[in-house]
């Protein structure tokens, strides 16, 4: 019987990933252009103002100017038409059909895994049953207001395992680390406009995880333009996404990160209203019956997250002491 080719180990699913458009930067890589990425995004594309759940299909994060402001959203192609997302809306989950196997070669050690040890990765080229997630530079009035690009960046993780983003040629090659959960400081990602990207997002365990990421830009009139929001993962069969949302909730009225650096920054207004940030944050709606029914299960789900960097670091040290003891062996 053959192998379901969701089960494949890390390694053999990379030989076939060449799914990046070309987008310069210091952190960012080019890999063969792939037909699959093509899109045009319509611009008048809605935003839904209801919660939702995304695990299967097309989704992309990417800028837009939503009343003016420009913010970090959510696309999700898996309904016909298209509509985005605040990501305070939004859950990605990772199912267990997303789980491989970390690959038993060298310069896969930042992943902070065992070799032949399940992950659950979300994959540079898409699979059938695991959400498929990239980010664009598309829409029609980013890219008419934007000077070159924009600046994706994280400033910090949390969850109970390590998480990284990384790229990967179809040839096998030394793979293209963008996001590391365990480097300290803001790791930044350089996308040019009209650009549409996929890479290997991996998460070492399941559960919850909260990443601090911000996208920046500077508009043709010069304006500095920024929003930094908490992306939320419900990881695993196991992971009920409503804790996800409750855990969302807790962190939005409290009125801070997930990451341990500074809460987020104020948008910046869209050129043609002509006003400047004002500083001012962004009115959330109350938390929906769901989150509230959820509210219990954010308290454990907040312990863990708080645990999250300690294990981290407890992993390495492990993972380097084997290493040691292999090169005293050899």
């Amino acid at each position: 019987m053959p192998v379901p080719a969701l089960r494949l180990p890390l390694a053999a699913l990379l030989a076939a990933a060449c799914a990046l458009l070309p987008a310069a930067g210091a952190s960012a890589a080019t890999a063969p252009p792939d037909d699959d990425l093509d899109q045009t995004l319509a611009p008048d594309e809605e935003v839904a103002g209801d919660q939702a759940v995304l695990d299967t299909g097309h989704v992309d994060i990417g800028p837009r100017f939503l009343d003016g402001d420009w913010r970090l959203a959510g696309r999700d192609d898996s309904v016909v038409p298209p509509v985005w997302h605040t990501p305070d809306d939004i859950v990605v989950r990772v199912a267990d059909a997303a789980i491989q196997q970390a690959p038993d070669r060298p310069e896969f050690g930042f992943l902070d895994a065992e070799p032949g040890s399940d992950v659950h990765v979300i994959p540079q080229t898409q699979q059938p049953d695991v959400v498929w997630l990239g980010w664009n530079t598309q829409d029609p009035e980013v890219m008419d207001s934007v000077a070159r690009g924009v600046t994706l960046t994280l400033h910090g993780v949390e969850g109970p395992g390590h998480f990284s983003v990384f790229l990967q040629n179809g040839d096998l090659g030394a793979p293209d680390v963008l996001w590391d959960g365990d480097e300290a400081g803001p790791q930044d990602i350089w996308v040019d406009v009209n650009t549409h990207t996929h890479a290997n997002w991996v998460f070492t365990e399941p559960g919850v995880y909260a990443l601090d990421v911000e996208v920046a830009a500077e508009l043709v009139g010069g304006e500095q333009v920024s929003d930094r929001v908490p992306l939320w993962f419900a990881v695993g069969d196991g992971t009920d996404p409503a804790d996800a949302f409750a855990a969302a909730a807790q962190e939005a009225s409290a009125g801070s990160s997930p990451s341990p650096s500074a809460s987020a920054s104020a948008s910046s207004s869209a050129p043609e209203s002509g006003a400047e940030a004002d500083g001012e944050g962004d009115e959330d709606s109350g938390p929906s019956s769901a989150v509230l029914l959820g509210a219990g299960a954010a308290a454990v789900v907040l312990l863990a997250l708080a645990g999250a960097t300690a294990l981290r670091g407890r992993r390495a040290r492990a993972r380097a002491e084997q290493e040691a003891e292999r090169e005293g062996d050899a």
